[in-house]
């Protein structure tokens, strides 16, 4: 039975790698250094700069600095933009990892990565502790979770079943949501091409108060249960580490 279980996690391992490599587009080792010291940046280009060659310079850039990207990828919506956050309309994310902590701050020093910078309107970048273990365990757990739903004979969660009064609750929604809704719907359709088959979003969250976590926990729950049933989960947790400004996030997901 444990030769058994060791098998299942480690397809389930390699299933989840390929996922990530071809479906999400992102580079991350299943294995590296626990000194290892992963940055989230938020890139808005210039007037000047095209989004793939603006993007293939930052990459460019950060790469003769030592550091391997892990992902790269165009915005297609600004979420819930947080009030700690510079108000700008971010047109790209790309995640690096450096070898160290050190290596980050010898880097976002230098004179080399001032001049990028400066060839872009604006990068903001967010620092993320990325346990190698915990991240390594999720694929993991998903499967754990899935055997489980499968043993109890839970009702499926995907594909999605439209939930009756839907149109009705829409229309008296205020119009401040509406248009984020239809916004965000036309953004997916426009975009399509850019990721057919899935989507990456980035989270920088707070604890916050009890009630908040209580209720992100019974979200969180319901997400990670939906995760495992389709295959689909997060792609890196970690705890959150200001490198600029004053914002203060407890974790990146």
């Amino acid at each position: 039975i444990v030769l058994v279980v060791l098998v299942a996690i480690c397809i389930q391992e390699f299933r989840y790698l390929e996922i990530r490599r071809n479906l999400a587009g992102d580079r991350q080792d299943l294995f590296y250094s626990g000194q290892a010291f992963h940055v989230v940046s938020a890139l808005k280009l210039a007037p000047d700069q095209e989004l793939l060659s603006g993007v293939r310079e930052f990459v460019n850039g950060v790469q003769k600095s030592g550091a391997e990207v892990i992902y790269a990828g165009k915005t297609v919506v600004n979420g819930r933009t947080s009030s700690q956050l510079p108000p700008d309309d971010w047109e790209a994310f790309v995640i690096t990892q450096y070898p160290n902590r050190a290596a980050w701050e010898a880097d976002s020093t230098s004179v080399e990565r001032h001049e990028l910078e400066a060839r872009f309107t604006n990068i903001y970048s967010l620092g993320m502790k990325r346990s190698a273990g915990v991240n390594l365990a999720l694929p993991a757990i998903l499967l754990g979770q899935r055997v489980s739903q499968i043993v109890r004979r839970e009702p499926a969660r995907y594909p999605f079943k439209k939930v009756p009064g839907l149109e009705e609750f829409l229309a008296k929604a205020p119009p401040e949501a509406r248009s984020r809704m239809e916004t965000f719907a036309t953004a997916l359709r426009e975009n399509l091409e850019y990721g057919r088959n899935g989507m990456i979003i980035f989270n920088f969250s707070k604890n916050g108060t009890a009630e908040q976590r209580e209720a992100n926990a019974a979200y969180g729950a319901e997400m990670f249960a939906l995760f495992a049933e389709a295959g689909a989960g997060p792609l890196h947790i970690g705890e959150s580490v200001t490198l600029e400004g004053e914002a203060d996030f407890d974790r990146v997901i």
